[in-house]
């Protein structure tokens, strides 16, 4: 029985028009951005990253200067290079310096693949 919801290398090329699609090991952020909304509870976050040959999954976190994770999203099998949400924090404190960490990873055999952080001031 096939599963419909799995997808199959050449249809994902196909889909996203990939020119140079990267082995797991090899997948890679190309670019991290995040951009406060009004209230400063909300990030807009922009992720860029490699082609790929399989979809890889993607966890990103907020943390505070004392690395408690005050935010997170986890994103399975994503099929885009270019990946923009919002995330929310937990609590309302006012934080004068947060970090966005993003990692690429798959299945346990391959694990994670890369990572990239930026810290920046909400308050910006």
């Amino acid at each position: 029985m096939r599963n419909d919801f799995i997808w199959k290398v050449e249809e994902l090329q196909e889909m996203n028009n990939f020119t140079n699609p990267l082995p797991p090991n090899e997948v890679h952020f190309i670019d991290l951005k995040v951009e406060p909304w009004e209230d400063k509870m909300r990030f807009k976050v922009f992720a860029q990253i490699s082609e790929f040959e399989e979809p890889p999954n993607l966890n990103f976190y907020i943390s505070n200067t004392n690395s408690e994770i005050i935010s997170e999203v986890t994103l399975i099998e994503n099929i885009d290079t270019d990946i923009v949400f919002t995330m929310h924090l937990r609590n309302s404190s006012q934080q004068n310096l947060l970090t966005l960490l993003g990692e690429i990873f798959y299945s346990d055999e391959i694990g994670k693949v890369d990572s990239k952080s930026i810290s920046f001031n909400p308050n910006d």
